[in-house]
């Protein structure tokens, strides 16, 4: 009896240890656990809404949730920030190699833009996404979505609209220079590209955060263009500032002999001025000085008479006259003046 009750015993605590895994892996199945950064979609295998492809109407958000295991199954997306990179740079961009996007700018010119897109999934719209895109949804929308609406606004501006210092801090011309900066329509670009993008990406159960073009990368040919209109403009420059300098010599130059000559004029009236002063004063003396003889001369009238006595040599004793000539002098009034008595005659010369 013994044997035959062990083998029994056996089975049923086997039996009952499978029913015990069951249950536990059927419990453990129906729990779905959802993370803070996550949604799940429900995809109902059995007697789904053929509306919604059979899935359940809301998603699960974060937290421990209980379905039907088999007959339910959960897709997990996580709803993170995705940052979805285009780049020249093999290591840069989600995709090795270069892939940045090449477009064409209103007058022809190629470019090259480096893009970088910032977006994360809507968790309310995520049964959109799902029903879409899958897990396709990068490679199937966003980047042929981005790299389409790239070469659109591109195509709206020409290569000096676009030209910018800081596209171009990474590339040099041909002599190793770096072209200098302009103001650019970057920003402008980025803006117009978002406006267009952020509609596309919410009808997907996506939502843009931001578009940064992050480099433009010009051809050969343009930079060498704007290398020798730089080249150009500098000589001009610097021909402006030659003339300038010149000008401005010649200007000084001017301005000294102006300066110079009219120095000289005034020196000149000057010079004029004292003269004619001291010729005043001359006269003035002169005419002082005849005024002073004119008086002594009506006080005294043989006064010039004895001045010219004076001047004769001391042994003059005969002054020869033309007959029909007066005598020169008074020698009566001489002599009274001088309290003498003359001796010689005057005598009229035959």
């Amino acid at each position: 009896m013994t044997q035959n009750r062990s083998p029994r015993g056996g089975m049923v605590l086997a039996g009952v240890g499978l029913v015990i895994a069951i249950i536990f892996f059927v419990a453990s199945s129906g729990l779905v656990e959802v993370g803070a950064t996550e949604v799940a979609v429900v995809f109902q295998q059995l007697g789904g809404n053929a509306a919604t492809n059979s899935l359940w109407d809301k998603p699960l958000g974060p937290g421990v949730h209980v379905i039907l295991p088999i007959i339910n199954q959960p897709i997990i997306y996580s709803t993170q920030t995705r940052n979805y990179t285009m780049s020249g740079t093999s290591d840069e961009g989600s995709r090795s190699g270069d892939d940045a996007v090449e477009a064409r700018t209103s007058d022809g010119q190629l470019v090259k833009v480096d893009v970088a897109v910032f977006y994360h999934i809507d968790p309310s719209t995520v049964n959109q996404l799902h029903i879409k895109w899958q897990d396709r949804f990068e490679n199937d929308f966003v980047r042929p979505t981005t790299r389409s609406i790239i070469r659109q606004i591109m195509a709206d501006y020409t290569v000096g609209d676009i030209y910018s210092g800081a596209a171009l801090a990474n590339q040099q011309a041909s002599d190793g220079s770096t072209p200098a900066a302009k103001p650019s329509k970057l920003p402008e670009m980025e803006q117009k590209m978002f406006d267009q993008m952020t509609p596309a990406f919410e009808t997907n159960g996506l939502t843009l955060q931001s578009v940064l073009l992050r480099n433009i990368t010009f051809s050969d040919e343009f930079l060498k263009a704007i290398e020798a209109r730089q080249v150009a403009e500098q000589q001009a420059q610097q021909a402006k500032l030659e003339a300038d300098r010149k000008r401005t010599i010649a200007q000084g130059d001017a301005d000294a002999e102006v300066t110079a000559a009219k120095g000289d004029a005034q020196s000149n009236i000057e010079r004029a001025r004292g003269d004619a002063e001291a010729i005043v004063l001359r006269a003035d003396a002169e005419a002082k000085a005849l005024d002073a003889i004119s008086k002594q001369l009506a006080a005294n009238p043989a006064l010039i008479q004895w001045r010219y006595i004076e001047k004769l040599a001391a042994d003059i004793k005969l002054i020869l006259v033309p007959s029909s000539s007066p005598y020169l002098f008074d020698l009566n009034s001489l002599q009274n003046q001088a309290g003498t008595t003359t001796s010689g005659t005057a005598t009229p010369a035959p």
